[in-house]
């Protein structure tokens, strides 16, 4: 079954530069794309798509010292991009059994507009298995660049935050790869009819993300473990966890 998706997406968020522990930097960072996806269902077990997307970067320093200011153009965004989806997860945000992964492929194209040529991949995979009120879940994460020129400042790999590195600060880690793998195990604490589920939890992660935007910048592999309570509410899943990693970077959640 083939069809078509055009997408229309208008973005605002802050990035957060670290130094360490330190943060020496917040950008207001902009986008706004339009996307045209031609993509095919593959029976019940996923999809894959191809498309071209197109769009404009903004970005300004919030707050850091003026040497840090970008320069003063927009970059524009020309890709081909390519994607595919194997999903047999039973459960989107507290999955029991069954595994999930994706592959992602960014091909920036001057002929396309685009200010940067590069070419930009990631894959994920996660898979879940139950024994009773007893879960464990087996992550990893990996992307880097294909070939050509190095990504550029706005399409780094963004790292950092629960459960994906979880001692650092939320999208504190930036930089032109990623590795990442974590497992995970979670206890079924109650049924209820507002809850779907209620459960506690703890993850081991370790990860390395390269080339990092600022050099020397939590270099090495990175180790961290988080403890969190989790409720699996009519309006998407809550969470309340701390995360601690080796080197001493402490966030909560």
């Amino acid at each position: 079954l083939l069809f078509v998706s055009p997408q229309v997406e208008v973005e605002r968020r802050t990035v957060d530069v670290f130094q360490a522990t330190q943060r020496i930097a917040r950008y207001d960072f902009r986008q706004s794309t339009l996307a045209l996806d031609v993509g095919s269902s593959v029976t019940k077990y996923g999809e894959a798509r191809a498309g071209i997307v197109a769009g404009r970067v903004d970005a300004s320093l919030d707050t850091g010292p003026s040497e840090l200011t970008p320069p003063n153009t927009k970059p524009h965004i020309g890709a081909y991009r390519l994607r595919a989806i194997f999903d047999q997860l039973d459960s989107a945000n507290f999955p029991r059994f069954g595994i999930a992964s994706s592959v992602n492929v960014k091909l920036s194209s001057k002929t396309l507009g685009a200010t940067d040529e590069y070419q930009r991949w990631d894959a994920d995979v996660l898979a879940a298995h139950s024994f009773g009120p007893h879960t464990f879940h087996v992550a990893a994460k990996a992307g880097g660049r294909l070939s050509g020129d190095e990504l550029p400042p706005y399409d780094l790999f963004q790292w950092g935050g629960f459960l994906q590195q979880s001692g650092y600060p939320t999208g504190s880690l930036l930089g032109q790869r990623l590795t990442f793998g974590r497992v995970d195990y979670s206890y079924k604490l109650l049924n209820q009819k507002l809850l779907e589920g209620l459960y506690v939890g703890m993850s081991l992660e370790a990860g390395r993300v390269g080339s990092p935007l600022v050099p020397g910048n939590a270099p090495g592999l990175l180790k961290s473990t988080a403890i969190y309570i989790g409720a699996d509410t009519p309006v998407g899943p809550f969470y309340l966890g701390y995360g601690i990693a080796a080197d001493g970077n402490r966030s909560a959640y």
